[in-house]
This record gives C-alpha cells, sequence and structure tokens, in this order.
C-alpha cells in the first residue's frame, strides 16, 4: 500500500471519529425532546430544500411531533420558513463532512431519531475523499420519487409543504422599483455546467435590448459566471426569499437555486441540459425526472431543454414568458 493511501485511510479514520462526536451529540440534544426527530442534509442547497418541503409528509409518516434540519450554515436560513420544519441547525462545512465520513463508513443511516438525509455514498481507493453514489444512487426514478421512498422513507406523491414568510418580514421598499423592470439570472449550477456563457451573453443582450435590466446572482463560489452586461445581485437565501418575487423574471439553469425560487411566487425559467438535440425543447410535465414544479407549483414555472442548435429560439420562448 502506498504512502498517499495509508495517509488517506488515516484522515478517514480522523474524519469519521470526529463525525461520530457531532453524530453523539445531536443524539444526546435530541433526548431532550422526546418524540423529536432530525435529518443531517449534507449536501448542496436543493437536496435541503427537498427535505423542507417533505417536512409535513414525513412528520405525518412517522408520527413525529418535533423535526429538526441539520444543513450547511449558508443554507440553514433558507429552509426556516417551511411548514412542518420547526428548527434548523446550521453547521461548518467541515463539520458536514465529517458527519457525512461518519455515515457513509457506519452506515447507521437511521437511528436514534437521526435520519442521514441523502442517498448513500462509497469511498473508492483510488478516488481519496470523494463520496461516490451508491449505485443506484438518484438513478431509476423521479428525482421526487427517490427522496420520498429511498431517502426519507414517506409514500409516493407525498404533499409538499410551502415556503411561508412569517408577517411582517419583507424586503426593502426601494427594492420593489429597482427590480420591477428587471430580470435576474443564474447561470451557474454546482453539478450544471453545459450550458456555454456565450448563450448567456446572448440572453442578455436581448433582454438589454428590450430595456430590462440583468441581475447575475452570485454565491462567491467557485464555479461562479458573471455575464457581461448584467449587474451584480449578491444576495443571501433569506434575500433571495424576499427578492426573487419583485423580480420581473428570473432565468436559471436547473440548481438548487431553481428549488428556493419555485417555492416563491417569483415567474421562473428553468433550462435544463440535454444530449438529445432531437427532443421537444419546451418540457411537459411528467417528462422529466427533476421537473421542480414536482416541489408543488405549477403556475409562472418554465422549464426548457437547452438545445445549442436552437438558442435563438429558446431566447425568443423566454421572452414571451417575461
Amino acid at each position: 500500500m502506498s504512502k498517499e493511501s495509508i495517509h488517506w485511510l488515516r484522515a478517514i479514520c480522523e474524519n469519521y471519529q470526529a463525525g461520530k462526536d457531532i453524530y453523539n451529540m445531536l443524539a444526546e440534544t435530541l433526548k431532550e425532546s422526546p418524540g423529536a426527530e432530525l435529518i443531517v442534509s449534507p449536501a448542496n442547497l436543493g437536496d435541503t430544500v427537498f427535505i423542507a418541503s417533505l417536512a409535513e409528509a414525513y412528520k405525518k409518516a412517522h408520527n413525529i411531533k418535533t423535526l429538526l434540519i441539520v444543513a450547511k450554515e449558508r443554507q440553514a436560513e433558507a429552509v426556516k420558513w417551511f411548514n412542518g420544519v420547526d428548527a434548523v441547525v446550521g453547521l461548518s462545512d467541515d463539520e458536514i463532512i465529517r458527519l457525512r465520513y461518519y455515515f457513509t463508513i457506519s452506515e447507521n443511516f437511521y437511528s436514534n431519531g437521526i435520519r442521514y438525509g441523502h442517498v448513500p455514498c462509497e469511498f473508492l481507493l483510488e478516488y481519496p475523499g470523494v463520496f461516490f453514489h451508491a449505485s443506484p444512487g438518484f438513478g431509476g426514478d423521479t428525482l421526487m420519487h427517490v427522496w420520498e421512498e429511498r431517502i426519507l422513507d414517506i409514500p409516493k406523491d407525498s404533499k409538499t409543504s410551502d415556503l411561508v414568510v412569517p408577517p411582517g418580514i419583507k424586503a426593502p421598499s426601494e427594492n420593489v422599483s429597482k427590480y420591477e423592470n428587471a430580470v435576474l439570472i443564474a447561470p451557474a449550477a454546482f453539478t450544471n455546467h453545459g450550458i456555454p456563457e456565450s448563450f448567456w451573453e446572448k440572453l442578455t443582450a436581448a433582454l438589454l435590448e428590450k430595456g430590462y435590466e440583468v441581475y447575475n446572482n452570485t454565491g462567491g463560489l467557485a464555479y461562479d459566471k458573471i455575464i457581461k452586461g448584467t449587474k451584480v445581485f449578491d444576495a443571501t437565501t433569506v434575500e433571495l426569499i424576499l427578492n426573487a418575487p419583485l423580480f420581473k423574471h428570473v432565468v436559471s439553469v436547473r440548481s438548487g437555486f431553481t428549488d428556493l425560487v419555485s417555492k416563491t411566487d417569483a415567474p421562473l425559467t428553468v433550462l435544463h441540459q440535454t444530449k438529445d438535440s432531437n427532443v421537444d425543447m419546451r418540457i411537459e410535465y411528467g417528462s422529466c425526472i427533476d421537473d421542480i414544479r414536482d416541489l408543488g407549483r405549477m403556475e409562472d414555472i418554465y422549464p426548457f431543454y437547452y438545445i445549442s442548435e436552437k438558442e435563438n429560439e429558446l431566447i425568443e420562448a423566454i421572452m414571451e414568458n417575461i
């Protein structure tokens, strides 16, 4: 065995023990709340939104009085206003990673009122430090059904929870006029990288020509794209929830960003990727495994496949909905 492999195995053991310590702390905390359960969301924003969207259904299916969600700190505020979510605990990225090591190695995916809120993963020696989804991963069914049946163990087609902003909490009044003639674009996503910047530049140019201002969402992350001609929109998740409905329209690549925005009232165009250039550009409901309309809202959501040969047609279709 190489020195690199030994170093990795030592790191796995250290991360596992640190994750176990965090897990035990969470288990001790739960003992103080009879009838409570906790779901750990270890990955991206969209995953946390899916858990929150199924919070009420989860409590009903498992006869739970109180539900807590543990997520990365920058995601925690995004889901605190979902019906059925009683509390959200934000942990650092390092703490979440260590918890993920513990769950992956122990395979203790549900005990002590603590559920691992993701598909199980595994490690491969040739790819140190990388979490691989154990088969079948997210394959073989719609994204929503995977969450319901494989991850949360609740009935298929469960009713989703709404995101309800508490009375008195709203965006600053000056933002109403600031964004009323503006379009917010979100061209970057953690998992979807196939839509070229040149398309977003072309879309931005078309929007500017029509007299709209164009804002570019950014989270300050390594994979962000800032498109020429746009203004930067740098907001927390709570600010996004409050401000997204103020824009005339939101256009985004399919991502956790779209999952969250779909739970607001913002008119939303979602761009999916496909390798089939002959597919119908407009996505009919029920034909796509990761349609965000499964999260509960059908109105004012416009899903399309991005097809490079049909860029002009796609831009025209987007403009028609604005």
